[in-house]
């Protein structure tokens, strides 16, 4: 179990990974076995095991009540950098905040092998969506079912859908400045974010919430690797009339800041953003900035631009992007004085 417990086994032999893990059910049994016998005094296990194994079963009894439905897919897009893009319907009653998740199988797969993705569509949407990045067999497979040339005059497969579930991302609108911070494709869940949050600031009469600035940091090696990123910001600047996103991009598959083709790129860009208003790598109003942010400084300059007392930082991304988030926050609260609560997903 430990063994295939680990990340390489995990992404590329998922199936062993999980059926050895169904081996718990031995390893417990065989450890109330051992102490059945008392050779040395009363088992002290069965005191410890007896409640968690009640909250499990539980679980598993809700899991199994779920009603299994078979959603078909409505379109299906193979984009650049191993990202596939699914749509499908939205069930009845689906109730869901942006920045949540859920679990998906497809049924040409196997029914019961289910997978978790967070959801790029926003709540007020029809549909459902979402943006997979081949990692393993299963979404290497999936990409395969979905590719245009793969299916032919054939229907797409349907899924399951199982969810959707809370995460830290979710909470976003409970604080007047927020700032989310994406790495890779944990850009996913701001996808949604963006989204929802212009839609209600776009008719407050509607909707309540406390935040009024929402500031995107988005962290990528290369702008080309999540083209389908940059048409969801280029959407969010078309609607945003009153500036209440504020977008900032990393490009960090640069050389160091004072290299003089680093230097070239950024003289470039400054002068293509002042004559068209607009990046000359992105085509988006955002600026970019070649190179790892500094997220200490940049904390700082947001909190004395609001004067807030209290910035939400929410993060997703690779584990070295959560530890340089977290020791940014409390940098920042050092020169500041002002709470940074740091909400973060690792992948």
């Amino acid at each position: 179990m430990c063994i295939f417990a680990t990340q390489t086994a995990r992404q590329y032999m998922f199936n062993t990974f999980w059926i050895s893990h169904k081996l718990f059910v031995v390893l417990y049994v065989l450890t109330l076995l051992h102490g059945a016998g008392r050779l040395v005094q009363s088992p002290w296990f069965p005191y410890f095991f007896t409640g968690p194994a009640i909250l499990f079963t539980l679980d598993k009894l809700v899991s199994l009540s779920r009603k299994k439905v078979e959603i078909s897919v409505i379109e299906a897009e193979i984009l650049p950098s191993d990202v596939t893009h699914l749509e499908f319907k939205r069930p009845p009653n689906f109730e869901y905040k942006s920045g949540q998740w859920v679990r998906i199988a497809c049924i040409d797969q196997g029914r019961n092998e289910y997978h978790p993705f967070t959801l790029t569509s926003a709540p007020h949407e029809d549909t459902l969506s979402v943006h997979i990045r081949s990692l393993g067999p299963w979404t290497n497979n999936l990409r395969q079912l979905f590719d245009p040339d793969s299916l032919a005059d054939r229907p797409y497969p349907k899924i399951y859908l199982d969810g959707p579930f809370g995460a830290g991302q979710q909470d976003w609108y409970k604080y007047e400045t927020s700032i989310c911070i994406g790495a890779g494709i944990g850009v996913t869940p701001y996808a949604s974010i963006l989204k929802d949050f212009v839609h209600m600031m776009s008719i407050k009469s509607s909707y309540k919430i406390r935040c009024k600035k929402l500031h995107f940091i988005w962290v990528t090696a290369s702008q080309k690797h999540y083209e389908w990123l940059t048409d969801i910001m280029r959407q969010v600047e078309a609607v945003d009339k009153n500036n209440v996103v504020c977008i900032h991009i990393y490009i960090t598959q640069f050389f160091q800041k004072f290299d003089l083709r680093t230097s070239m790129l950024y003289v470039c860009e400054e002068h293509f953003t002042k004559v068209s208003n607009k990046s000359l790598f992105t085509g988006l109003k955002a600026k970019t900035y070649f190179g790892r942010p500094q997220f200490d400084k940049i904390f700082t300059s947001i909190q004395k631009s609001t004067k807030v007392n209290k910035v939400g930082v929410f993060s997703c991304g690779p584990a070295g992007v959560t530890k340089g988030v977290d020791n940014a926050c409390q940098e920042a609260i050092k020169n500041t004085r002002a709470a940074f609560l740091h909400h973060y997903e690792n992948f």
